[in-house]
């Protein structure tokens, strides 16, 4: 925990952090979660190294893992999949699609935010595709 904190603590004025930097982070955040949930959630992670030294804005792994959370039911019956690749130039995160039927704290704003977020950094725009199984989040690397 004290990790997740100092990242977050130490990046909170930079625009961008590398890959690198943003996976190790996340790895830390996994661990909170694996420890939360057990064995009702599985991670994959699969970086090309050759992307290792682009850019991304911190925190975005966690803030997409965290709307994973939010939106889908976790259980050991049914465990949610999560995955982090890259792909041209892309950090993707896709998540097997369990939806809860309310989320209470939800005002559909997160996607959106990051959305705009990116707009402003990059000529790319993130991509948000959704199939009855797969939840995908492609972010453009910087």
């Amino acid at each position: 925990l004290s990790k997740v904190y100092r990242y977050t603590l130490q990046n909170k004025n930079s625009e961008t952090v590398s890959l690198k930097t943003e996976i190790e982070f996340i790895r830390h955040y996994i661990f909170l979660l694996e420890t939360r949930f057990a064995k009702a959630v599985h991670f994959t992670i699969n970086i090309e190294e050759k992307e290792f030294d682009r850019g991304i804005v911190p925190v975005t792994t966690q803030m997409l893992i965290e709307n994973v959370v939010k939106h889908n039911i976790i259980s050991l019956t049914n465990p949610l999949q999560i995955s982090i690749t890259t792909q041209h130039s892309f950090l993707v995160v896709s998540n097997t699609v369990n939806k809860k039927k309310q989320v209470e704290t939800s005002n559909k704003q997160g996607l959106e935010s990051l959305g705009s977020l990116y707009q402003y950094l990059s000529p790319t725009p993130i991509e948000v595709n959704e199939t009855v199984n797969l939840f995908t989040v492609k972010i453009p690397l910087i």
